[in-house]
């Protein structure tokens, strides 16, 4: 079996993830501009400027080409960990690629091309996708596409626009969602989702409650995308009409402690000035070991920060959980010309958990 010396060993544990990756075949997707996900597992990110990589399926992380080619392009091979090593080593070595440690962040402003906005704003394929294969109801969709934080490019893409919440003329950034399932472009997941290069990093998706009249909400709920951000105040309609008050719903795609911080600040600030102050935290962030440990670092630092966590029985995140409660209320709707009482029985009973704990509060 091969011999490797320490400088070899030093030099594969310091060689480009991203290089390395193209160069194995192994296709990625820029989602930002720190940022690149996997297209055949999209729960794979990698972070060039710390050329490390995350894959949230597997909770499994590592810094460098060799620690990548171990646990992630050879994870699925029968190999010991010895040999696993060894065949790491030589293929990082052989691969020529450059050290990962001279990345560097690109510092562009971000600028919105307005020209990309559907000429006639219309939003036909967004409302579809998000209404159809998303569960997020009409009324919703329609409210958010006039309060200009939704809108639909030329190619049918839904754009959740990162607006300035101290002054939403500003465009900060943005999250695309496609709405067309391609799954040999995106692989699993089947729809593009990316991140606008250049989107100002501590920025997000975000829109207050319906009825706030320029007034700074006194409640924030973060997410890890903009879609469970409106799923979740979709959901609390069960219990408020209209939907929760008095919040401020921000997506940090994916769990980005920069963010988090960011908005506390700004909201903070901007309540200070209105002579209030901010009265709840919660993070609605999904119910599986990356969500678990993001909230227990933030409330290891904010103890009063709570777990708006979904249901295990209805879903990981909030959107599966908005799916899951349309399916009920179709259950019922049909009990009503079938004379089956279960389904409505069953919807109720679900509808009241829903209301009781899973965080739908006011």
């Amino acid at each position: 079996m091969l011999a490797f010396t320490k400088a070899q060993i030093k030099a594969a544990n310091s060689a480009s993830i991203v290089e390395y990756a193209r160069s194995a075949g192994i296709d990625l997707r820029q989602t930002g501009s720190d940022e690149f996900k996997g297209v055949e597992h999209d729960s794979l990110v990698i972070t060039p400027s710390k050329n490390s990589f995350y894959w949230n399926s597997r909770q499994v992380h590592g810094k460098g080409a060799l620690s990548f080619s171990t646990l992630y392009e050879l994870s699925g091979s029968n190999l010991s960990e010895k040999e696993k090593f060894f065949k790491a080593m030589d293929k990082v070595l052989t691969s020529g690629v450059g050290n990962g440690n001279v990345y560097q962040v690109q510092k562009e402003p971000f600028k919105f091309d307005k020209k990309q906005i559907d000429s006639e704003n219309k939003i036909n394929q967004v409302w579809g996708y998000l209404h159809n294969r998303r569960g997020i109801s009409s009324q919703t969709i329609d409210q958010l596409h006039k309060d200009k934080v939704l809108v639909q490019d030329k190619f049918g893409n839904a754009l959740f626009l990162w607006l300035d919440p101290t002054d939403r003329r500003q465009v900060k950034g943005v999250s695309k969602q496609g709405t067309k399932i391609n799954h040999q472009k995106y692989g699993r997941r089947g729809t593009l989702k990316m991140i606008e290069r250049n989107s100002t990093k501590g920025y997000g998706f975000s829109f207050d409650s319906p009825g706030m009249n320029g007034k700074t909400p006194e409640n924030i709920r973060f997410f890890e995308s903009p879609i469970d951000a409106i799923s979740f105040f979709d959901l609390s309609k069960v219990k408020v009409k209209g939907g929760m008050k008095n919040t401020r719903f921000v997506s940090m795609d994916g769990l980005k402690k920069e963010v988090f911080d960011s908005y506390i600040t700004q909201t903070a600030a901007q309540l200070q000035k209105e002579g209030r102050t901010l009265k709840t935290v919660g993070l609605g962030v999904d119910n599986d070991e990356a969500g678990k440990r993001f909230v227990k670092d933030i409330q290891s630092k904010f103890s009063k920060v709570k777990y708006c966590k979904p249901s295990e029985k209805l879903g990981k995140d909030w959107n599966d959980t908005l799916k899951a409660f349309r399916k009920m209320q179709q259950g019922k709707q049909k009990s009503k010309h079938t004379n089956r009482t279960l389904p409505g029985q069953e919807f109720e009973k679900r509808s009241a958990y829903l209301r009781r704990d899973q965080g739908l509060e006011r």
